[in-house]
């Protein structure tokens, strides 16, 4: 079962600070004249980085709808850190909230709790309603190096051809769609 998860909260911090930009691209630290254009690039490149790998780097708040639940429900993107709360909407249309007893949090799938009964919902093609808060870390402390050298590398990308509609500089985007791969595998921790 796959849905299309909801952002509600976008992150409040970027992975990247505008320090590690500049020292990427070997910008002085004291040269503010392109600041603006860095910051942009590194929200372009959390962006492309999180849609790339279907993950998220910085705390963010996601919703899913589902028709039904079932024990080892995959929640949508990773990391997941913590379910906010489950609702579902009984069998009189009202939307309750579902009992956080009554279910679990492994890794990145909603489990039921040890002999658990399910409550009676509504036919609704939204019946249950889940969010979650997704993300390393409240800012950059925690987020993968693999991801932020990516990142790093769309920064540069970006930034150096800002004024081209063409001729890409390929050998960066070989290296950033590599360690996509390499993140986006199952086994990478």
């Amino acid at each position: 079962m796959r849905f299309q998860a909801e952002l509600v909260t976008g992150p409040t911090a970027e992975p990247l600070t505008l320090a590690e930009a500049k020292k990427q691209l070997e910008i002085a630290s004291s040269d503010s004249t392109h600041d603006v254009q860095l910051q942009s690039a590194i929200a372009e490149a959390r962006q492309q980085w999180e849609h790339d790998t279907d993950s998220v780097m910085c705390f963010q708040t996601w919703k899913v709808r589902f028709r039904y639940i079932t024990d080892r429900l995959a929640l949508p993107k990773r990391p997941v850190h913590s379910i906010t709360s489950i609702k579902y909407y009984d069998g009189a249309n009202n939307l309750t909230t579902w009992p956080t007893n009554q279910y679990q949090l492994h890794i990145n799938e909603l489990r039921y709790a040890y002999q658990i009964t399910l409550p009676a919902v509504a036919d609704r093609w939204d019946a249950w309603e889940i969010t979650y808060k997704l993300g390393y870390s409240q800012d950059a402390t925690s987020v993968p190096a693999i991801a932020k050298r990516a990142m790093l590398l769309l920064v540069g990308h970006y930034f150096e051809n800002r004024d081209m509609l063409v001729n890409e500089s390929t050998y960066n985007r070989k290296v950033y769609e590599d360690l996509v791969l390499r993140y986006a595998r199952s086994t990478y921790p």
